[in-house]
């Protein structure tokens, strides 16, 4: 059986560890789940963005080749699947699941544990 991994936020940090987490046991099944829509935002572009700097928003999540890091892009580059515009209401660590509140589907569960 293989492991399964949440990993709460999308900003920065939680798609970087997911990424690790990737790296270090290929066949783990991950899952980003991320309150907002973007995954893995630039934060610190928002300065050059409202500067004027450049006016394409995408650019804040595009990898360095221009790609969007959208939840496609992880499933397909990483195998990692993401969840937007989600947020984690809780965990219940007993049961290895935890509820989740989607913005446009309201509260549905997301079960780590096999059935």
């Amino acid at each position: 059986m293989s492991k399964k991994i949440l990993v709460i936020g999308g900003s920065a940090a939680g798609p970087k560890a997911a990424a690790k987490a990737r790296r270090i046991d290929e066949n783990a099944e991950i899952i980003i789940v991320q309150k907002d829509k973007d995954l893995s935002m630039a934060s610190c572009g928002y300065p050059y963005y409202v500067g004027g700097f450049f006016d394409d928003r995408n650019m804040l999540i595009s990898s360095s080749t221009g790609v969007v890091r959208n939840p496609a892009y992880y499933m397909n580059a990483k195998k990692i699947t993401a969840y937007t515009e989600t947020e984690a209401v809780s965990i219940n660590r007993a049961e290895k699941l935890f509820p989740a509140k989607n913005s446009s589907a309201g509260k549905h569960w997301i079960c780590l544990t096999t059935p």
